[in-house]
């Protein structure tokens, strides 16, 4: 079973030897900054997910509020466009690219876009060419989960972490501790600490659920055409 935040702060208190109310409040907030720091430095496979979205006409998307990257490069995939069924992928590039290719497509209008760019400010995207209906697709992304809120210290205590691996929490809390009770120990947990984060790192994705190459940018690689048959 897993643990719940309550359990992960009690079981690093107790072997600091400190477990008073002043601390216990404070590790509460140190684990949702713990929890932010290994959701937003590491991917994870339990991280990525799935949405719908709309791209509109005018080419805007506005993507999941709690987005932090796409998956890769194709992580945005048309499935319908005016009510009839599509397959088609819209490739992201950077925002110089997206705007040399819309200021040299004659075409400002077609049926499916081709390309997207991100606006990370506003978690909006931008397709080109323009469709000329509203298209449905999926987007591939990171999520970033949002903190446990700190107002209801019972549903806090109860909650369990997104993050599955309790002992790394515990272990992580309990170097943060020490520095309160000037533990000469900490050095060494600390050094513990990363040797854990990369072994847990090295087991975590089961096979095939993270594509295990980076594919060639289409945009610039095509099929050789050299040896296809006529």
């Amino acid at each position: 079973m897993r643990s719940t935040r309550l359990d992960l702060i009690d079981a690093a208190l107790k072997r600091v030897g400190n477990t008073t109310a002043t601390l216990k409040d404070a590790a509460r907030t140190r684990l949702n900054r713990i929890l932010q720091d290994l959701h937003q430095q590491w991917d994870w496979p339990f991280l990525w997910l799935t949405a719908t979205l709309t791209i509109q006409p005018n080419g805007l998307l506005v993507l999941p509020a709690d987005f932090q990257k796409p998956e890769d490069t194709e992580s945005l995939q048309i499935f319908q466009t005016g009510g009839v069924a599509q397959a088609a992928v819209v490739h992201e590039v950077d925002h110089r690219t997206f705007a040399m290719q819309a200021a040299n497509q004659a075409m400002v209008q077609a049926t499916l876009p081709k390309i997207w760019t991100i606006d990370y400010a506003s978690l909006t995207g931008r397709v080109w060419p323009l469709p000329n209906d509203s298209c449905l697709a999926t987007l591939r992304y990171k999520t970033f989960p949002s903190d446990m809120p700190l107002t209801d210290s019972t549903a806090y205590d109860n909650d369990v972490p997104a993050f599955p691996y309790d002992n790394l929490l515990t272990d992580l809390l309990f170097e943060w501790a020490q520095s309160y009770e000037v533990d000469p120990r900490r050095a060494d947990q600390l050094s513990l600490n990363e040797s854990l984060v990369q072994k847990v790192r090295g087991s975590a994705f089961p096979e095939r659920s993270y594509p295990s190459q980076i594919p060639l940018d289409p945009l610039v690689f095509s099929r050789p055409a050299w040896g296809t048959k006529v």
